[in-house]
């Protein structure tokens, strides 16, 4: 197994890669990060030459052509927004900054743009009002999908790619075959191990970062919520912003869209105190 480890979208990547060949392994995950720079320049709204800053940027009625990468994540992104009812919001990128800095008003939600993109090309339309995007609770997954495609081309398909120090995962096949990898949820004092294969696993909570949640659909801080949430996807991807949404929504919206949804699962944290519970997802002790 050979590690490798490489600083993008504000936080650190991490690939674990299982080869014979290390050299072949290292030259796979330099081109790894390559792309991952890549990304970077499409979607980090904070850098304002990036296309999610362009379309911060547009007044309503506007449309920019995007690059490939910029129009599925956001076509994703809208498509989990509609899934979870509105708990995860792509859209909130100034409310956050408003909050973090401590700057927001209890008040109404403000009006938010919303994006129309063009189902045959990657054309985006802003209505209604100007957007602000922040595509942090999707854009690390989105991230280590598009890599994990580049470690199977690399003919790779032994690894783990961990985005955020573990809250964002993906895994392809295990360590040895027929072996999943095993991934801790929980805390020191209630713990559970998750196998996992061919899959995502996004982590949010207030164990993390704190209060830095909002609830899209009133623009307040969440409350009386978990204080921690993992999202198990398909893709890394839809676990991260999942997650997010998990934090939001109530455990019977859970338990359906559980239900609904091939291969999504959740598991909670309601307090330090409290036992892990489960949503679709199957744990070995």
């Amino acid at each position: 197994m050979h590690l490798f480890a490489h600083n993008a979208m504000a936080t650190s990547f991490e690939l674990r890669l299982v080869h014979p060949d290390g050299g072949y392994a290292a030259r796979a995950a330099a081109e790894c990060w390559q792309r991952l720079d890549r990304l970077e320049t499409l979607l980090n709204r904070h850098d304002p030459a990036s296309e999610i800053s362009a379309l911060s940027r547009l007044a309503p009625g506007d449309t920019l052509a995007l690059a490939p990468d910029t129009a599925a994540c956001l076509r994703l992104a809208l498509d989990l927004h509609a899934l979870t009812g509105g708990a995860f919001d792509p859209t909130l990128g100034a409310a956050l900054d408003q909050h973090r800095r401590g700057t927001s008003k209890p008040s109404a939600p403000p009006v938010r743009g919303r994006l129309l993109l063009d189902p045959a090309c990657p054309l985006a339309r802003v209505l209604d009002a100007p957007v602000s995007l922040d595509l942090g609770a999707i854009g690390k997954g989105y991230a280590l999908d598009r890599l994990g495609e580049l470690l199977d081309e690399w003919e790779i398909p032994s690894a783990l790619l961990m985005a955020g120090g573990g809250s964002s995962l993906l895994a392809l096949d295990g360590p040895a075959p027929d072996q999943p990898w095993l991934v801790g949820l929980g805390d020191t004092e209630n713990t559970a191990c998750l196998p996992l294969r061919r899959a995502g696993l996004g982590a949010s909570g207030f164990a993390v970062q704190g209060a830095h949640i909002l609830d899209p659909r009133d623009g307040h801080p969440a409350r009386d919520c978990p204080l921690r949430t993992w999202a198990l996807a398909p893709d890394a991807a839809s676990a991260d912003a999942l997650s997010t949404a998990a934090f939001l929504l109530a455990p019977e919206e859970l338990a359906e869209l559980a239900g609904r949804l091939p291969g999504v699962g959740f598991a909670l944290l309601p307090a330090l105190d409290k036992p892990l519970t489960f949503h679709g997802i199957l744990i070995r002790r």
